[in-house]
């Protein structure tokens, strides 16, 4: 069955495998892409980019390792010049402390005392001119008030008369103001009849303008009827439209006679009453009493409003006044405070200072005795003062350098105990077997020698010859040619779980023998062996 459809499908008459086929082609032209992409990638062009790249990051590799070691010999240079200042400026406060304490230098301890006492007075000579100054401002203070007070009295003098006047002007103002309110709504009606007269006469002359031209289109029309008729026929009279269109003119004749007579008395009664008949000069006169109505307005309001202002101003200035006051008595009651609470910390200070001062020069000889013994130590242990040599400042065991003292020191001990324990177990043997009960041996220190990994024998863990086909297609198949990286924790995990679902990493089939295995390829590896034999 098998060679009946590898010959269907050579002569390609199976349907099943059309679509495989199809699939096959798709994938024989994705590996030919993929190995023109490889082969363009292995070309020339990017092999010197490659190689350029590798140069550019093995340059930078090196620029890093050189940088990072200049860092950090400059770090730790830096790191000895701090340690040395530290030190310098300690020992400049000692020699301090010790010229100002030991020493006795009197003539610098009265020079600071009479400096002292110079700033302490300048200080005080400072307070009193500010306080002069305060007093003075208080004074200029009173001054300005008493003159506002003087100046109050003199402005309720005049506020009391300028009242007395405004009781008096009031009344005249309030006739004032009827009286240009009549005469403004008087000049109101009497613009607002100028304005409709005016557009009336716009109007009435418009329509007498259209009438004009109908009438004149009209007296064309009746001239050419009239050549026409007297050319044509004769000449027909109408009594009654003649009677019609004689009692419309004397109509529109009386009309505009009672218009006209309605605006003389109209223009009569205005000349009357501004006793002046020239329109122009009457619109003129009504501004100019506007005017003058407004402008004693305007200054009446802005008396009032000034006299507002002063008294604001008055008010203001009383109230700032008490609360300067009130605000001198605040601060002077706080500064009085506060001096009382700086007195109190500088005194709980100063008991502080003198009691760290006592703790700090215990502590400063307690490490002066500690230094002085591990330099005993030192001397007596022969440490060599060779790494000192590279350092700044002292080349000798220090408080500064106390670190590097007792490792030095801890190494030295370590080559004793070790040069002990040699004697100990190989010389001390060797020259003196008798002596079985001696005392150096009952209380020397012996070092625990070191512990050693030995690893398990392949015999215990692996208890039988493997399977070499299984190694080969199951582990060793494994192994990749390419450059691999190193697994992280996730990788790991993953690797793992992958290896222990597969059947080959269980012990029962991972160790055995060649002639146990399952695999077919062992049974063809043992079949070929035999047929050798």
């Amino acid at each position: 069955m098998i060679q009946v459809d590898r010959q269907q499908r050579t002569m390609g008459v199976h349907p099943q495998f059309r679509r495989q086929d199809e699939l096959m082609r798709t994938l024989k032209r994705e590996y030919n892409n993929l190995c023109k992409d490889l082969k363009i990638a292995r070309s020339g062009a990017h092999k010197k980019k490659d190689k350029k790249m590798k140069l550019e990051l093995k340059h930078a590799l090196e620029l890093r390792v050189e940088t990072e070691q200049r860092c950090e010999g400059d770090v730790t240079m830096m790191d000895q010049i701090n340690g040395l200042i530290q030190k310098n400026n300690r020992e400049t406060l000692d020699l301090r402390k010790l010229a100002s304490t030991t020493q006795g230098q009197l003539e610098e301890r009265r020079n600071q005392s009479e400096n002292r006492l110079v700033s302490a007075e300048n200080k005080l000579e400072t307070a009193k001119l500010r306080f002069n100054s305060i007093q003075y401002e208080n004074k200029k203070i009173r001054e300005e008030i008493e003159h506002m007070l003087r100046d109050r009295a003199l402005f309720n003098q005049a506020w009391d008369k300028m009242l007395a006047a405004l009781g008096k002007g009031k009344k005249f103002l309030t006739d004032l103001f009827e009286s240009s309110t009549l005469a403004y709504d008087q000049r109101d009606e009497w613009v607002t009849k100028l304005k409709s007269m005016q557009e009336k006469g716009k109007i009435d002359q418009m329509l007498q303008v259209q009438e004009m031209r109908d009438l004149i289109k009209a007296y064309d029309h009746e001239m050419k009827v009239y050549l026409f008729l007297a050319t044509k026929g004769m000449t027909r009279v109408n009594h009654k439209q003649e009677l019609r269109e004689e009692a419309a003119r004397r109509r529109h004749e009386e009309e505009t006679k009672r218009q006209q007579a309605y605006y003389m008395k109209l223009l009569d009664d205005i000349g009357k009453y501004t006793e002046e008949y020239n329109v122009y000069r009457i619109m003129k006169l009504f501004s100019k009493n506007e005017q003058e109505n407004f402008s004693m307005y305007q200054l009446m309001a802005d008396f009032c409003a000034e006299n507002e202002v002063l008294r604001r101003d008055v008010e203001i200035i009383r109230r700032n006044t008490n609360d300067r006051r009130d605000w001198n008595q605040m601060m002077e009651d706080r500064r009085q405070n506060k001096i009382q609470r700086l007195r109190a910390v500088l005194e709980a200070q100063q008991t502080k200072t003198e009691e760290l001062r006592r703790k700090n020069e215990e502590k400063k000889q307690l490490i002066h005795d500690v230094m002085s013994k591990i330099h005993d130590m030192f001397t007596m242990l022969d440490c060599s003062l060779e790494p000192f040599q590279n350092l700044l400042g002292d080349k000798q065991p220090s408080i500064h350098q106390l670190d590097l003292s007792l490792r030095l020191i801890t190494e030295k001990i370590k080559e004793y105990m070790e040069t002990v324990y040699y004697y100990e177990r190989c010389v001390g043997k060797k020259c003196d077997k008798t002596s079985t009960t001696s005392r150096l041996k009952k209380y020397t220190v012996h070092a625990e020698p070191p512990d050693f990994f030995k690893p398990t024998p392949i015999n215990v863990l692996v208890p039988a010859d493997p399977c070499p086909s299984c190694v080969e297609t199951r582990w060793m198949a494994r192994i990749s040619d390419g450059r691999e990286h190193p697994f992280d924790t996730q990788m790991a995990l993953a690797a793992l779980t992958e290896l222990s679902s597969d059947p080959a990493y269980m012990r029962s089939d991972r160790v055995h023998t060649i002639t146990e295995c399952r695999v077919p390829r062992s049974r063809a590896i043992l079949a070929r062996r035999y047929l050798n034999h």
